[in-house]
């Protein structure tokens, strides 16, 4: 019979799913960071043309 001490150790995996998740948390921060003023404009002129060309006043 073969004790413990003498099996292969397992490599704890247990909080990579943690890790990644913050891995691509930072990543799309550091892109919202860098694009920023892109990003802002692109939602003021989406937003704009919402709210100031209605599909109403073209019937």
């Amino acid at each position: 019979m073969k004790d413990k001490k003498d099996a292969p150790k397992r490599i704890e995996w247990s909080g990579f799913g943690t890790l990644e998740v913050i891995i691509i948390i930072a990543i799309l921060i550091t892109v919202a960071l860098l694009f920023r003023e892109n990003i802002i404009s692109f939602a003021t002129n989406l937003i704009n043309r919402v709210f100031t060309q209605s599909v109403i006043d073209g019937l």
